[in-house]
């Protein structure tokens, strides 16, 4: 799965995150030869446990315009299903889309 983060062709990466098995979502760029080079990650861990097919996105800061490069990858979809305060900013909570569910459930 991929997506376009300024102007880079990046791969969808799905995760968990340790402590409580959230889903995380990185997006990496391949550099010359084999190696994978972090472009961002689009999601954020909070303080309680959310749904496998759902995540928290991080869209503040460097994130910012985020959400509308994973709708467009066709990774979460359109409309936001909750909020989760995460210190200063919050964090919109996105269903995943069956086509990201797939990748993540074959990855694992």
């Amino acid at each position: 799965m991929n997506a376009v983060l300024n102007k880079k062709e990046c791969t969808v990466i799905f995760d968990h995150y340790e402590d409580n098995n959230n889903v995380a979502i990185q997006l990496t760029k391949k550099r010359r030869g084999q190696s994978e080079e972090l472009v961002a990650t689009a999601t954020v861990n909070t303080s309680i446990g959310i749904r496998q097919d759902y995540v928290a996105i991080k869209g503040w800061s460097e994130n910012t315009g985020i959400e509308k490069v994973l709708i467009e990858a066709g990774v979460i979809c359109e409309e936001a299903v909750g909020a989760i305060p995460c210190g200063m900013a919050v964090a919109k909570v996105f269903p995943l889309t069956e086509e990201a569910k797939e990748v993540m459930k074959n990855n694992q």
